[in-house]
């Protein structure tokens, strides 16, 4: 009897070590499973990690504008300003734009002649190419796509940023370039795709050559002004209370030339954001310079008569200047601007800049670029 229960506790006893022993293997298994989905689990966070870094890799690796991404004997492709592949004949013989900021630079290259469609240029242009009064009126600013599909250039040039307007140009089988010119580095860029596109290079590197050294000059006449006497300046727009801020050409003109431009750090999305006034008198500027513009609503004369500006630093001292030339404005995004700098820098440190100096170089630069001369009164200067 003692031997029976003896056997049944053994056997019981031998059970539960089995229990114990198949629950230890499951549990080891669970463990090993648990283990094998984790590892799977970061290797597919892994790949997807490496798959966003070769995406973010290939939009870091995008060609940069300018980038000449196939020429044969016929055709080119170029990277243009938006970013887009552009690709266009090689023997480039009619030009349409209504972005008018690039005409000085197809001028400059010597392609006047070329061009077959624009919207309505200043009057100083028929100076440079009387050509200019036959062309076709393809929009201002807006373009007429059925004007441009009855043309039918070899090639369009547009502003960048309005990436509708270049697709939409491109469906009706015109290569349509993306152009932007708002800092010098965008200007020397832009001058580079153009020269490529009409086969300019040599004309569009000693463009670009004669723009850096000028700018290297500058910089050399500014480095010997005394931190003491640097001026502060603004550039303001056609209305009053409008700057130029920082991401503005003219806010790198102020600079080039040796000046401070206060308005600088504006955060703005439009050209021109308004300041306002009361800004303005916080700022306090040494010098006003306004831009050159036919819209504009105000004069200097209204500035200096006016009491409520009589305690400005730059009214009290009557530095207050529209921006030269009367006929071709040396605001304008384009190698002229150089004469821009320049004059502000006359008027800021005139012990830097003379009047023979300035005239020499407005001469200097109207020739290598148009192969023309012109006096003051025809520039209006």
């Amino acid at each position: 009897m003692q031997l029976g229960i003896e056997n049944r506790e053994r056997a019981v006893d031998n059970g539960t070590r089995n229990m114990n022993c198949r629950k230890s293997q499951n549990t080891i298994k669970a463990w090993i499973s648990i283990t094998l989905i984790l590892v799977m689990l970061i290797s597919l966070c892994s790949c997807g990690a490496n798959a966003g870094e070769k995406e973010s890799q290939k939009e870091i690796t995008r060609p940069m504008p300018g980038t000449v991404i196939e020429e044969t004997d016929e055709f080119i492709t170029v990277v243009d300003q938006a970013g887009r592949e552009v690709t266009a004949p090689k023997d480039i013989q009619s030009i349409a734009l209504c972005y008018r900021v690039v005409i000085r630079f197809l001028l400059s290259l010597d392609q006047g002649e070329k061009i077959k469609g624009i919207g309505k240029p200043e009057e100083f242009l028929y100076e440079l190419e009387p050509n200019l009064k036959n062309c076709v009126d393809v929009g201002k600013g807006v373009a007429d796509i059925e004007a441009l599909a009855e043309l039918n250039p070899d090639i369009f040039f547009h502003k960048s940023g309005d990436i509708k307007t270049l697709d939409a140009v491109e469906r009706i089988g015109i290569p349509a370039v993306g152009i932007n010119i708002e800092t010098p580095d965008d200007m020397k860029q832009a001058l580079f795709i153009i020269g490529k596109f009409c086969g300019e290079d040599e004309k569009a590197d000693k463009l670009i050559n004669y723009y850096d050294n000028k700018l290297k000059e500058f910089k050399k006449l500014t480095e010997s002004i005394d931190e003491n006497e640097v001026k502060t300046a603004i550039m303001m727009g056609s209305s009053l209370g409008s700057v130029a801020d920082g991401t503005m050409l003219q806010s790198k003109m102020i600079e080039a030339a040796g000046g401070v431009n206060p308005a600088k750090s504006i955060k703005a999305m439009e050209l021109w954001p308004v300041a306002g006034i009361e800004q303005i008198f916080k700022w306090d500027p040494d010098f006003i310079f306004i831009t050159n513009s036919d819209r504009a609503t105000y004069t200097p004369e209204v500035l200096l008569s006016d009491k409520d500006w009589k305690s400005l630093t730059a009214v009290k001292n009557k530095n207050i200047y529209v921006m030269p030339a009367e006929n071709d404005s040396w605001e304008f995004p384009g190698i002229v601007s150089l004469l821009g700098m320049e004059y502000m820098m006359k008027m800021m440190y005139p012990e830097l800049i003379s009047e023979e100096k300035l005239d020499k170089d407005v001469n200097e630069l109207y020739k290598l670029c148009y192969s023309k001369k012109f006096s003051k009164d025809e520039l209006g200067y």
